[in-house]
């Protein structure tokens, strides 16, 4: 498969006499060999520009100078990031750091759908430069949606009197690092992208809590703006809520995710502790470590003493385009409004 899609692009470059940086532009803009080859202006379409300065053209209204994913965050951007001090707090673009995210690539049906088969025992090769930069694309938009997900929850979570403060923290806050991942097609070869965030870290000071359920309830309506992104959604599961005492700071225990405390038939609620206090969640042979957690830098999404709240996410609202077998490049192409199924 890499051996014959390689030969196509070479097909490509040569019929559509492209050099090797506009190979790689159109390569970004999520063109395949095939779309291009079609692209090349017959005898009476004089009035086309050729394929490489349509590329080009291409190239530089839709990504300009943008540098690729990989290089989001340099090591002295990180360094200055970290200088600011421990908490960052910011109305309108709360995050340390806004990478460049490429844009989704089109959906290629035909090449989905070649004739060979998957084989699952088939040894692959080692992913080249476009399966990193896809890698690092798919990372970069998991935080930005983990992102806007802390947002809507945190001014959400604003109206509710008792909550006095709220802040992510973890790998959703932070630049993300290059490190060989868990994907084994990585992992083999030792292939450094940037980091996976697991799941959304956040921290929220109440000042009572018996009134978990309602907190739910409001976290439900915060994930509610952010289910139908262009990069997804995000599940109540993949929220890890970890609860303060405002007053004395002291660590109180997680929200549970569970739609009733406790809930038959699951071993979680059988932690000694457990379900006490409604929805605050215990587990065992956890132990909270404040140092590390009060030198852990962290973004501040709301601050009732400081008058500071967040702004809702500005969410990108760019659908993903189809390219049905046969479609020409630059056409508009199918949405995923337009699918059968």
């Amino acid at each position: 498969m890499h051996r014959q899609k390689e030969a196509a692009w070479q097909e490509a470059k040569r019929r559509c006499r492209l050099t090797d940086e506009e190979v790689r532009m159109a390569k970004q803009l999520g063109f395949q060999p095939k779309s291009l080859i079609q692209s090349i202006p017959s005898r009476s379409e004089q009035w086309k520009a050729p394929v490489n300065e349509w590329v080009r053209s291409l190239y530089e209204k839709k990504i300009g100078s943008r540098k690729s994913a990989g290089t989001a965050a340099p090591q002295a951007k990180m360094a200055a990031i970290q200088a600011e001090g421990e908490e960052r707090r910011y109305a309108e673009d709360p995050w340390p750091d806004n990478p460049e995210i490429p844009d989704l690539r089109p959906l290629d049906l035909e090449a989905e759908f070649e004739d060979e088969e998957f084989n699952p025992f088939e040894e692959r090769e080692e992913p080249d430069e476009d399966d990193i930069d896809e890698q690092n694309g798919l990372m970069l938009r998991r935080q930005r949606l983990f992102r806007w997900a802390a947002q809507a929850i945190a001014v959400s979570w604003s109206e509710l009197q008792e909550v006095h403060k709220v802040a992510a923290f973890g790998a959703t806050s932070q630049p993300l690092d290059l490190a060989v991942p868990r994907f084994r097609e990585f992992r083999r070869h030792r292939i450094e992208v940037l980091h996976e965030c697991a799941d959304l870290d956040l921290a929220v000071w109440l000042t009572e809590v018996n009134n978990l359920s309602s907190l739910k309830k409001a976290m439900a309506r915060g994930l509610a703006l952010t289910q139908h992104t262009p990069y997804g959604g995000v599940a109540h599961h993949q929220v890890d809520v970890h609860v303060f005492d405002n007053a004395s700071g002291e660590y109180r225990g997680r929200l549970c995710i569970f739609g009733q405390c406790p809930k038959p038939g699951k071993r979680e609620c059988r932690v000694p502790g457990c379900g006490a206090q409604p929805f605050l969640q215990q587990f065992e042979r956890y132990h909270f470590k404040p140092t590390l957690f009060s030198g852990a830098p962290k973004v501040i999404l709301f601050d009732r003493a400081a008058g500071f709240l967040v702004s809702l996410p500005k969410i990108d609202a760019k659908l993903r385009e189809v390219k049905w077998p046969g479609s020409q490049a630059g056409e508009a192409g199918i949405t995923d409004d337009d699918l059968p199924f």
